[in-house]
């Protein structure tokens, strides 16, 4: 099976701002947030820190739910940055694109996934691989 992204540039995407409510909300008892309804956010500088080299993807299969990310996500990848051990990336392998968990061990290149039905994935050496981006934010519905 081949797999599809559709890869969808951030830059001039109109987040616009959103009222942001300045404080913690408890995830317990309610309390009124009325006094801090005092600055907006805007999604565009919070959620990109380099326009022109982030863009967006929607995820397909439930490789890494442990990770928060679900079939049907959006994620927000950022190509300027350098992928580290733990960093969840995007890459293409062998022609096929996936998200990932980027680790090493004893001294190989693995890709993991955030599923206990799946293992890791050895990238041999002379693979055609290459990260394309750090996932930077997970966008979905609750």
């Amino acid at each position: 099976m081949e797999n599809k992204i559709k890869i969808c540039p951030v830059e001039g995407v109109p987040f616009g701002s959103v009222q942001f409510f300045d404080g913690a909300v408890q995830a317990g008892f309610p309390s009124p947030a009325e006094d801090h309804m005092d600055m907006d956010l805007d999604l565009s500088s919070y959620l990109i820190q380099h326009p022109s080299a982030t863009f967006c993807v929607r995820v397909e299969g439930d490789s890494m739910e442990g990770a928060g990310i679900q079939s049907g996500d959006v994620i927000l990848i950022d190509r300027s940055l350098t992928p580290d051990r733990g960093n969840v990336v995007l890459a293409v392998i062998d022609g096929e694109f996936t998200v990932k968990r980027v680790d090493v061990i004893n001294d190989k290149l693995f890709l993991i996934p955030e599923n206990h039905r799946l293992k890791p994935m050895e990238v041999a050496e002379g693979s055609n691989f290459q990260v394309w981006g750090v996932v930077t934010f997970v966008i979905h519905k609750v």
